[in-house]
């Protein structure tokens, strides 16, 4: 079992970008630390645009933040 701590700013982004998309039910989060440095952030929501079901992902926390 994998735990990932969150902080309140990225809780915070997370529910702003969820918020976006009104008719979306679920967010997806995926945590990378595979780098060794620490951990990508990102969510991603599924939603219809189009008739084409989309995966539209926003980054959470990337290396900028390091």
């Amino acid at each position: 079992m994998n735990t990932i701590h969150f902080h309140r700013d990225d809780l915070e982004a997370i529910l702003e970008f969820f918020n976006k998309y009104r008719d979306v039910e679920f967010v997806t989060v995926t945590a990378d630390s595979s780098s060794g440095i620490g951990t990508l952030l990102s969510a991603s929501v599924k939603t219809p645009i189009n008739g084409d079901f989309v995966t539209i992902t926003k980054d959470i926390v990337d290396e900028s933040s390091w």
